[in-house]
């Protein structure tokens, strides 16, 4: 039920303080919280005072965005309304980076074993709060491939050296760690399965049903260079073994 789907995050970049894993851990779900220092059903203006100390990004009738970094990697802290009541929370990637899956890690480090195990990702179940993590290598850089003149040209040769290609590839990585309201979460999942058409843009990143597209690029001794998604990727993978 998870679509691969491309995400769009270009927006104007402003700088803002940074946080530490200490203070990003604690922050989260304190005394009497839901998320940070907010609750489910929280006002825009109510979400707006808690983040009084941070730089507002990007601002909507149903979405506040602060800029932010968890360990390095720099994130959007997102927080995402419904008639003006809180409820979806958390951090996504700004860009893919090389320790993304740090974020995964650390909400672990924190939740300990995992309510259940999707095929993408986890999650913890808790009376009012449901917490997903997922981190994935979207962006796959193959640098130096040898390119042989072949019918399929450079991608069917990086096929066939795919192996010894991938031993040395540069990965950078997505990552998302959310919090959402268990009620609301409950039911979008009456069916099992989400009604998409009930969510904005970053409610299905931070639910996990949306997320960057994942690609691979790839260039030769001589410059040439290629870029195409995984899942076509595999497609063509299957083709050539034919």
């Amino acid at each position: 039920m998870r679509t691969l789907t491309y995400i769009a995050l270009s927006l104007v970049i402003l700088l803002t303080g940074c946080s530490t894993i200490s203070n990003t851990l604690s922050n989260d779900r304190g005394d009497g919280y839901d998320f940070r220092k907010t609750r489910w059903g929280d006002s825009r203006q109510r979400v707006l005072l808690a983040e009084k100390d941070s730089q507002i990004h990007h601002r909507s009738e149903d979405t506040l965005i602060y800029k932010y970094e968890i360990a390095g990697i720099p994130t959007y802290l997102i927080y995402t309304f419904k008639n003006n009541k809180l409820r979806a929370a958390g951090y996504i990637t700004e860009k893919p980076a090389k320790n993304a899956q740090n974020m995964t890690k650390m909400c672990m480090d924190k939740h300990g074993k995992p309510t259940e195990r999707l095929n993408e990702g986890m999650i913890w179940k808790t009376p009012d709060t449901v917490i997903y993590t997922h981190a994935y290598p979207s962006h796959i850089t193959l640098k130096n491939t040898k390119f042989e003149r072949t019918s399929d040209g450079l991608l069917s040769d990086v096929m066939h050296n795919y192996a010894k290609l991938k031993s040395r590839a540069i990965d950078r990585w997505d990552a998302v760690w959310s919090y959402v309201d268990a009620e609301f979460y409950e039911e979008q999942q009456k069916e099992k399965e989400f009604r998409s058409e009930d969510l904005s843009l970053y409610e299905k990143v931070l639910i996990g049903i949306m997320k960057r597209n994942e690609s691979i690029h790839f260039t030769n001794n001589v410059g040439l260079s290629r870029s195409i998604s995984q899942e076509q990727f595999k497609i063509f993978g299957n083709t050539t073994d034919k």
